[in-house]
Order: C-alpha cells, then sequence, then structure tokens
C-alpha cells in the first residue's frame, strides 16, 4: 500500500499534469470534496480508507494507458460528406440533413467539426427524454447559457443571441425529434439566421419529407442540402485509412471492410478490432474472424 505522503504527491502531480481541478478528481476517485482538500492537507482522519482508492485509480489509469484503443477521427469518405455538410449549414445558414446507418462515423465527424470551431458550432445530443420541444430547449439552452425556465422565454433568447453569432447548431440523434420540434427549430434557423445540422438516421429524413404532404411543404422545401449514407458506402480506402497506423495486411482490411458493411457499421470494425487485439494481442485474418463470431457479427 502507499504511504499517505507517495499517495498525496501523486495527486499533486497527476493534477498538475492534468489541469484538473480538485473536484473534478475527488469525483474520479469518488469521495467528497471535502475529504480529498483534507486529504492533500495531510489532515484526515482515516486516510487508509481513501488510499486504496488512489492506488486503484492509478491502476486502472495505467491499465487503460496500455489497452488496444479505437484508432482516431480520419477523414474518411463518409465523414468527409458529413463535416461538408455541417459546413455548409455554417457557412450558409441553411438546414441540411445527413441520415441513414447506424455506425459509420457520422457523430465522429461532428466531434471534429466541434473540435475544429470550438466557438462556432453548437452540438446537442437527442434521446428519447429530451425529444420534446421542452427538451430540446433545454439542450439548447445549457449550450448558450441561458438561465429562463419557461419555453417560450428560452426560445426568445436563443433567437436573440443565435442572431448574427456566426454559429451552426449540429443536432445528433435527430430520428428521435417529432415533426412539431423539427418545426420548432426551422423557425430558430428563420428567426435567427443560423445553419442547423440534422444528423441522424432514415428516420429524420422521412419526418423531415412527409408523405407528400401540403402540411410538410413548408419543412421539407427547407431542406437546403441532404447526404444519404449507408454502411454499403464505406470503401476499402476507408478501412485503410482508418487503421493506416497498424499497417495491416490486405486479407485484414477485406475482413474488416465486409464488417463494416454489416448492420454493424464501422463502429462494428473498430470494436472487433480492439476486442482481438486485447484478447489475442496479434492482428490477423484469423483471430479477427474467431473475435466477429464470437460478438455475433457474420461478414
Amino acid at each position: 500500500m502507499l504511504e499517505q505522503e507517495q499517495a498525496i504527491q501523486k495527486l499533486l502531480t497527476y493534477k498538475e499534469a492534468t489541469g484538473k481541478t480538485q473536484s473534478e478528481i475527488a469525483k474520479e476517485l469518488d469521495i467528497s470534496d471535502p475529504q480529498l482538500s483534507q486529504f492533500l492537507k495531510g489532515v484526515y482522519k482515516s486516510p487508509h480508507i481513501i488510499i486504496p482508492k488512489i492506488e486503484q485509480f492509478f491502476e486502472l489509469k495505467a491499465q487503460k494507458e496500455i489497452a488496444p484503443k479505437a484508432p482516431e477521427y480520419k477523414q474518411t469518405s463518409i465523414s468527409s460528406k458529413v463535416y461538408k455538410l455541417i459546413e455548409y449549414c455554417h457557412i450558409q445558414g441553411k438546414i441540411a440533413v445527413a441520415y441513414g446507418d447506424a455506425g459509420v462515423g457520422k457523430t465522429m465527424a461532428i466531434k471534429q467539426y466541434a473540435k475544429k470551431h470550438p466557438e462556432g458550432a453548437i452540438v446537442i445530443t437527442v434521446s428519447p427524454c429530451f425529444a420534446s420541444i421542452t427538451g430540446v430547449n433545454e439542450l439548447i439552452a445549457e449550450q448558450l447559457r441561458i438561465r429562463e425556465k419557461i419555453a417560450r422565454k428560452i426560445y426568445s433568447e436563443a433567437v436573440a443571441k443565435l442572431k448574427r453569432s456566426n454559429k451552426v447548431l449540429i443536432i445528433d440523434e435527430a430520428q428521435h425529434l417529432t415533426v412539431r420540434v423539427i418545426n420548432h427549430l426551422r423557425c430558430m434557423s428563420d428567426e435567427s439566421g443560423i445553419g442547423i445540422a440534422f444528423i441522424g438516421n432514415d428516420e429524420i429524413y422521412l419526418k423531415m419529407r412527409g408523405s407528400g404532404q401540403a402540411s410538410y411543404a413548408q419543412l421539407y422545401s427547407r431542406i437546403a442540402y441532404k447526404e444519404h449514407i449507408t454502411t454499403n458506402s464505406i470503401t476499402k480506402e476507408d478501412i485503410a485509412l482508418l487503421f493506416e497506423e497498424n499497417e495491416l495486411e490486405e486479407n485484414v482490411i477485406e475482413l474488416l471492410l465486409a464488417i463494416s458493411r454489416t448492420n454493424y457499421g464501422v463502429r462494428g470494425a473498430v470494436n472487433v478490432f480492439v476486442n482481438t487485439a486485447a484478447v489475442f494481442g496479434q492482428i490477423n485474418s484469423k483471430n479477427i474472424a474467431e473475435m466477429a463470431i464470437e460478438m455475433n457479427i457474420r461478414p
């Protein structure tokens, strides 16, 4: 077991290296901020309770550092399409929709755009519990630091803040939105002049298109740009680019491509790759195939 002084020094070094606050570190250790403060000052009455938590934390951290990891973002043919669609919305102030199969890199493209445009991109991810107008307003209010609680006041303040703001609103998992909420956001775009990128599966496009009814015309006519993305669009070059640091053999790339074209998408190929590296320690077509079968993925 670590001595108390050793544990304190490890935490202080970690705090300095990461730039994390004391509260953030306390949360990681699953202790209260006052407990950590007293421990760092050497006045906590039961250090033997906290020291094992610190040991476990750094042991897990060390394991994570050497564990196989998913590849970093790469500008594949699909992520490039989503990135350019968001960029179009940002520059032109229009509404666009990228829709299609799951696990192909849409969310990765969103994260990359937000990373490149930290001041201009507003990203909200819609889960079913936030799919109402109230829920979406709350997500937007959080991003814009709006304290109002009444829906119409949030809307008015959001429009005021977004007008001439040079921002773009990116909505991930947009298929959870109802047509009423999509229209609510369309009005926000109209009044503020900002572009909105709706990103999701086929359902979001079907909702925006409707079935040819006149009541949907105002919404559908606002779609200035659309991209339909499927797993069949994934190319061998995409897989080779995604795993380029690993110098994979041709037959391994072909197998990962076949996996990526299933319903599991690129995400499935990445998961199979990471699990293969973790379990077998060696990446080859035999091990990849065995792991895919173990994960019930049939390329």
